[in-house]
């Protein structure tokens, strides 16, 4: 295939970018084949477009760099059927956009003011081909648009072969069909030789020495015909940087299209920096860190059990290789301590979803106080497990031509204990442990050790379960979040007369609440606030929080959600857990 396929949803909101290659926020709906990956997931990747008479057509990917600039290939900005250099007036952008067809609400669209090509640009080898666009209106930054972190420190090819590109675009697919939806997939950059030696006799005539390098499988899954242009990211630390700008390829003889069999040749971005930097003046600033976060262990067994609150030696193991991005990663068997708190309608006898649960030991259940509280028609009767989808009974997954077909397990609860302090003052202290009538053998998510501080600067968090709304469909969801400002929180709750916990016991963080552009919605209660901490051979998950509540008008995003953090906690977890094991 030309790009992996992903249809891309996400939270709006006018924010600032007071640094550069971080994705914001980002919510995905899980399916068979891996997942669609909402708008946002890729806020500094734009679309040009060439206009000729009343017609406009796409052409090639654009990267936001700043308010008022984009990057591209040189060899975009011609106007292939008559070989001539396009004058600004023919050309436009569009950013914050994920489906060619569709015209979303956060997409916005930009004439072009000035075309910067490359003053040695060769279009007959690729040579140079990289051209800024200078935009007549400045670009507004929001969750669907970022800038890209310009690449620092060491540029040689060296440094990075091996290394696992992202390229996105709307290229064309194996049945050289334009898709609406932009496309993602992850490339191994190669070395010269390796590039050299595929075909001399062609790329030892576009493969020019430090400006461009290869990058691709030559298995079919490479940037294909209309990726040009756009870029191939590298994440560093918490921001991803741009490195390389799509050119060209090797052209099938029996199609004259891209051979998505063949490496792509990419600009060096990298080799460009003073060009660019002559005609752009960069505001954003990042500093990166890439040491990762461990508890020292002494041996591989205390590493496991040291690591974490209760003990154990298996816990929220990551099946993704380290530095893998959340929103890349799939759903099956990747978060099996997710749990569905269930009610027994008193009237009917019918059980009825009602709340998450987290596993965190395989006897207990972490879940929000107000989950467990005995309702008037229904009452606390057992959780469920190894669930993808609410709306079937059995769920079904096609990866790589495999089919999986899993069904949930169902276990009873045996015994609750709630938070003394529940709800006192209001909504504080929102916990509950449940007691499970057997042992699961799924694995449980890791809690924090006692004294173990919250990552906070920069760190991403994800939040997973399902919606409270009434679509038929019900799958997994996920959002990729950072924390928010809890005083900022604090001051806009107490404007409506609810006071949040001051001592610790509780978070805030935004996520989208969109379900589609007609409606939104909260998660159901109690879904996790996870991260993955780094150790040195796997990466674990560990449980930050609970959802706790929102503001009850789901549209308000200005407030943000309010979480119990569980940390606050763990000495009451762990007497509760030590009591009963």
């Amino acid at each position: 295939v030309s790009l992996l396929a992903v249809a891309l949803v996400l939270l709006v909101s006018n924010e600032a970018a007071a640094s550069c290659g971080q994705k914001k926020s980002v919510v995905q709906q899980f399916i068979a084949n891996g997942y669609r990956a909402v708008a946002g997931s890729w806020p500094w990747h734009g679309a040009m477009f060439h206009r000729k008479g009343r017609d406009t057509t796409y052409a090639c990917g654009v990267t936001v760099l700043t308010e008022q600039f984009v990057i591209t290939a040189a060899h975009c900005t011609f106007d292939q059927m008559e070989r001539q250099r396009l004058p600004a007036g023919r050309v436009f952008v569009r950013v914050g956009i994920t489906n060619l067809d569709v015209s979303d609400r956060h997409v916005q669209q930009h004439s072009v003011d000035k075309i910067i090509r490359h003053e040695d640009y060769d279009e007959l080898v690729y040579e140079n081909d990289i051209a800024l666009m200078k935009l007549l209106n400045e670009i507004t930054y929001s969750s669907y648009v970022q800038p890209i972190c310009l690449w620092h420190g060491d540029t040689s090819l060296s440094s990075i072969v091996n290394q696992m590109g992202y390229i996105v675009g709307w290229g064309l697919d194996e049945e050289y069909k334009l898709p609406s939806d932009l496309n993602q997939a992850t490339v191994p950059i190669v070395s010269k030789k390796d590039c050299l030696d595929s075909d001399l006799a062609h790329y030892s005539r576009i493969y020019h020495e430090a400006k461009t390098f290869c990058a691709g499988y030559s298995n079919g899954t490479a940037a294909g015909p209309g990726d040009s242009g756009g870029g191939l990211f590298l994440r560093r630390g918490d921001h991803w940087f741009l490195r390389g700008i799509i050119s060209n390829g090797k052209v099938d003889p029996n199609t004259l299209l891209i051979d998505s069999t063949s490496y792509a040749v990419f600009t060096d971005a990298a080799y460009y920096m003073d060009w660019i930097k002559k005609h752009v003046t960069i505001t954003t600033s990042v500093s990166i860190d890439t040491d990762l976060v461990v508890v020292p262990p002494s041996s591989k067994t205390s590493e496991a059990t040291q690591s974490n609150l209760l003990g154990l030696q298996s816990c929220g193991k990551d099946q993704y290789p380290m530095g893998t991005p959340e929103e890349l990663k799939k759903a099956l068997d990747q978060y099996p301590w997710l749990a569905v708190i269930e009610h027994i309608n008193l009237n009917t006898r019918v059980l009825e979803d009602v709340c998450h649960g987290v596993l965190i030991h395989p006897k207990f259940i972490l879940t929000a106080a107000h989950c467990v509280q005995r309702k008037r028609q229904s009452q606390l009767r057992s959780v469920r497990l190894n669930d993808y989808r609410l709306d079937t009974v059995t769920d079904i997954f096609v990866t790589d031509g495999k089919t999986t077909k899993t069904t949930s397990d169902r276990i009873a609860i045996t015994g609750v204990s709630t938070h003394p302090n529940y709800n006192s003052p209001k909504f504080a202290n929102n916990i509950a442990l449940l007691m499970l009538a057997k042992p699961t053998t799924m694995t449980p998510i890791c809690l924090p050790p006692k004294g173990f501080p919250l990552p906070t600067s920069g760190k991403l968090f994800s939040i997973i379960g399902w919606k409270k709304n009434n679509h038929q469909e019900k799958p997994l969801i996920r959002n990729v979040v950072q924390l928010a400002d809890f005083e900022t929180c604090r001051r806009k709750y107490l404007r409506a007369n609810i006071t949040l916990d001051g001592t610790g016991g509780q978070l805030c963080s935004l996520y989208n609440h969109d379900d589609d552009e007609d409606s939104c919605s909260h998660y159901m209660g109690s879904a996790p606030f996870q991260y993955v901490m780094n150790g040195p051979t796997e990466g674990r998950y560990y449980l930050a929080a609970i959802s706790s509540f929102g503001h009850s008008n789901c549209r308000m995003d200005e407030y943000s959600d309010v979480f119990t953090n569980v940390e606050h906690y763990v000495d009451w977890i762990q007497e509760k857990v030590s009591q009963n094991e």
